[in-house]
Parts: structure tokens; C-alpha cells; sequence
């Protein structure tokens, strides 16, 4: 199993398609708006496509970082402390696998794909319709992410 991007968000995002080189790029905004908003969702099987099992292009200098925001996502959506060192470990364990091309377990792995499939629906909730430039995206996209960010640091 590697990285997973929804059937209905490479549809939803068909417009932007000249815009970006790697299918990477539509799987990290949507990962990025599930990590912002704490949104995980599970989708079945026949409802993805598989797309690559490790960090691709300039994401393979980001693949550390990125399992540490899922490690962080992971640890405040369960509610652990920094200071509770077995419990942070456990879910360190979990997660990380340095031997694997992507750095994760075949679990964090599932739950990185579920921040993205959630992240997914959180974007297209938010934005009216679906994305037709790329400048507009990103304008939108940002403004999106950034009052995600406050709203959960408010909880």
C-alpha cells in the first residue's frame, strides 16, 4: 500500500492538472487541509487510487517532516501529551518505519492517507466550487488553511 489519493478529488481537481507536475501535489493540499483541521475520513478501496509508495520529487526532501506532522496530528487527535513519554513512543512505533521508502509503517501510512482523504472533504466543503485556476486555488487554499489552523489552536 502506498499513498492514496481519492477518485473524486483527481476529478475535482482536473482543472489544475497543467498547473502541477506530480499527483503528489493534490494529495499534499488535501493533506495539509486534514492535518489543519484534524478531518480524518476512510474511503474504500475501489474509491482510490494508489499512486506511489514513497516521497516524490521535492516531497523527498519534506518526508521527514511530513511524518512528523502526522505524528503530531496523530498525538494531539488522541489527546497525548509530550510529557508522557511510553505514550508518545508507542505511537511513534506505530507510525515510523526508517526502513520503508516512505518512512512509515504500513499503518501510518493508513492514517496519513486518512488525514488526505479528509483533508479532501474539507476542501471542497469550503471552497464553493471546485478549483479552475491555479492562482485562485491558492489564494483560497491558503485563506483556508490558515483559519483552520487558528480555529483548532482555539479548542
Amino acid at each position: 500500500m502506498g499513498f492514496q489519493i481519492r477518485k473524486d478529488a483527481r476529478r475535482w481537481f482536473k482543472y489544475l492538472e497543467k498547473d502541477y507536475d506530480l499527483l503528489f501535489d493534490p494529495y499534499y493540499w488535501c493533506l495539509t487541509a486534514g492535518f489543519a483541521s484534524g478531518h480524518r475520513d476512510s474511503v474504500k478501496s475501489d474509491e482510490v487510487d494508489d499512486f506511489v509508495e514513497y516521497f516524490p520529487g521535492d516531497y523527498k526532501s519534506q518526508g521527514r517532516l511530513l511524518v512528523g506532522l502526522l505524528i503530531h496530528a496523530e498525538l494531539r487527535r488522541l489527546a497525548i501529551d509530550l510529557k508522557e513519554r511510553d505514550a508518545v513512543y508507542k505511537v511513534i512505533k506505530e507510525i515510523v518505519d526508517p526502513e520503508s521508502p516512505s518512512y512509515m509503517s504500513l499503518d501510518g501510512i493508513k492514517r496519513m492517507n486518512a488525514y488526505a482523504h479528509g483533508g479532501f472533504d474539507v476542501l471542497s466543503e469550503e471552497l464553493e466550487e471546485r478549483p479552475r485556476s491555479m492562482e485562485t486555488f491558492v489564494r483560497s487554499y491558503a485563506k483556508i488553511v490558515s483559519k483552520l489552523y487558528q480555529d483548532r489552536s482555539q479548542k
